[in-house]
């Protein structure tokens, strides 16, 4: 970057930077990034460290803004100054005139032509907006695939964890923890403990103990024991803490790998992705975003034994952790697929690697519903031109809101204040890149959003309702306009924080499942997943309104006293119920 950079400068950048790499490579072909493409400054727009300038370019069409550090001043150019030097006085004169008007800016209406051409892609505005639907595909429903022993019919809590719950797995699951069971001289696991031990689990979760250990008590202390019965987990659900903590610490879901430092956790992540394609037909609209497994360790050697890889999100509310991107289902929330951030070098090696990171993880979660047509929503982590794109390619629509990534879009004129008047107003722009059909739509709410989308319309949406209290108490609901395509984004955004929300802040397993193991964590994590995924099922499809904490109630009981060892199971279910409505007194 050079000093200083003026009106009138002539100034040299990189092509790929300039165009961007799919442009420059249809342009300069494979010498696209050894290529510098040559021009100079017009106008120079803000200051300080937000300066970006305007460069008219020799070799392309049009005016681009960058920021000064991705140019250098253009070293020819000095010198055919200096040889100019050696002309008549009127030549001097005609080339000064000349320099002169290279540094007045542009009319205002080029000035505005250039901000519809981003790094050379054409955009038109659309007064009128779109009014027919890029989007044709039927508005399937979500549904289920039960298996044939689950006939129609009142199906209980139980039956929809198996549901999301990869069982086929469980054989080889309890098959590697009875295996290091016998190395420490422990009984074999059956299949009945197994899920009991979930069950036990699931319990201390929406219990207020502070201590794990608390819960086998036999005998309350204190001011307590005049109100509340004691837990005494190991006489009421026939697990003692010493086999609790046994099963806990030789848990295991696959085979040492020391090659994979995620190997502990990956067969479980699978089986769980696999799952929900064998049991999970979407409805047509997809959301993704990202979850966090909070992690905050003593060990802080990641090199050996602690966590492989650590993100750090400030804005979350517990934003330290393994991070998760994920896909849900727009209607009901339910996760779909997940895909650990496992670090850059590994992400370089999986599939999609050479797009940029938001669009290979968007094509990689998205993979097993490539070219069923349905509408991907993303937030601004995934969304960019680039990603919209290779959705449409892949047989798939997009719709997202763009913040960052704004190459070839138009962030720059959507974003001009001047040109919306109130709240609820719009700007519409449309292009198409290499047969894609784009949208380009900014919506004044209280700051402006941007969206890029390939399907969806600018006819009046739902509006957005804002709930606010007036000085005597009353609640005033007031509407802000909104185009039909921001209305739907919006309609399913949320799902993903929704369900982060009742894992994280209500259900709390994480929190309950107390280790110093880090894949123990990440296991807590996905348990809570599950379980909340269960909820939804219940709820969407019995038509009930259980809280979290209810279907948690409910199916711990389920699985502690399940029917898997061929036992009775109602005077265990009697015994419990006392203990369980305590847990929701507290």
């Amino acid at each position: 970057m050079a000093p200083g950079l003026q009106c009138g400068n002539r100034v040299k950048a990189n092509a790929v930077t300039v165009l961007g790499a799919r442009r420059a490579g249809s342009v300069f072909g494979p010498w696209a990034k050894q290529k510098e493409v040559h021009g100079y400054i017009v106008e120079v727009v803000g200051c300080g460290r937000g300066r970006k300038l305007k460069v008219k370019w020799d070799e392309c069409d049009g005016v681009f803004i960058l920021a000064p550090r991705a140019l250098q001043l253009d070293d020819t150019a000095s010198l055919e100054d200096s040889d100019e030097d050696t002309h008549s006085d009127t030549d001097a004169e005609s080339d000064s005139e000349s320099e002169d008007n290279l540094g007045v800016p542009e009319p205002a209406e080029e000035v505005e032509s250039d901000l519809l051409k981003p790094h050379g892609t054409n955009w038109e505005v659309k007064p009128d907006g779109v009014v027919v639907d890029y989007f044709q595909g039927s508005q399937s429903m979500f549904k289920f695939i039960w298996d044939s022993e689950n006939p129609d019919g009142h199906k209980n809590p139980y039956d929809y964890f198996c549901l999301m719950f990869p069982m086929s797995d469980v054989p080889d699951w309890i098959e590697k923890t009875n295996s290091r069971l016998s190395e420490l001289k422990r009984r074999p696991l059956s299949t009945a403990e197994y899920f009991r031990f979930w069950g036990v689990i699931l319990a201390i979760s929406i219990g207020s103990e502070k201590n794990r250990r608390a819960y086998w008590m036999e005998e309350s202390e204190g001011e307590s024991a005049r109100l509340f019965q004691p837990p005494a987990f190991g006489s009421r659900f026939g697990m003692g803490l010493r086999r609790f903590e046994d099963i806990l610490r030789c848990l295991c879901f696959g085979d040492d790998d020391p090659t994979d430092r995620w190997g502990p956790i990956r067969p479980l992540i699978k089986a769980l992705n696999r799952r929900r394609q064998e049991k999970v037909i979407p409805s047509y609209i997809l959301v993704e975003d990202e979850l966090m497994s909070s992690w905050i360790s003593r060990k802080q050697d990641r090199t050996t034994d602690g966590i492989p890889h650590l993100t750090k999100i400030i804005r979350k509310p517990k934003g330290v952790g393994t991070e998760v991107k994920c896909i849900a289902d727009g209607v009901t929330g339910i996760m779909l697929q997940l895909e650990v951030c496992e670090g850059k070098e590994a992400e370089s090696r999986k599939k999609w690697s050479h797009l940029p990171s938001g669009t290979a993880q968007t094509l990689r979660l998205t993979e097993h519903w490539h070219n069923s047509e349905r509408i991907v929503i993303g937030d601004s982590a995934f969304s960019s031109v680039t990603t919209a794109i290779e959705c449409y390619k892949c047989g798939l629509f997009y719709t997202g809101v763009l913040k960052t990534a704004s190459r070839e879009y138009p962030r720059d004129y959507l974003n001009d204040t001047s040109k919306y008047t109130s709240r609820g107003d719009h700007i519409c722009l449309t292009s198409t890149i290499d047969g894609c059909s784009l949208i380009a739509l900014g919506w004044k709410d209280k700051t402006v959003k941007t969206f890029v989308s390939t399907c969806g319309t600018t006819l009046p949406g739902k509006p957005h309702q804002k709930h606010r209290y007036s000085h005597s108490g009353a609640i005033i609901t007031t509407e802000v306009q909104r185009p039909q395509l921001a209305s739907q984004y919006f309609s399913a955004a949320g799902k993903i924080d929704t369900h982060n929300h009742l894992r994280q802040g209500l259900l709390g397993v994480e929190e309950a499942w107390g280790t110093q193991t880090w894949w123990h964590r990440l296991v807590a994590t996905m348990f809570g997943v599950t379980v909340v995924d269960a909820m939804l099922s219940y709820n969407y499809e019995q038509n009930a309104s259980l809280s979290v904490t209810e279907f948690a109630s409910n199916l711990a009981m389920l699985l502690i006293f399940n029917q898997l060892d061929g036992h009775d199971v109602e005077e265990g279910r009697r015994r419990s119920s006392d203990f369980f409505c305590s847990l929701l007194l507290h």
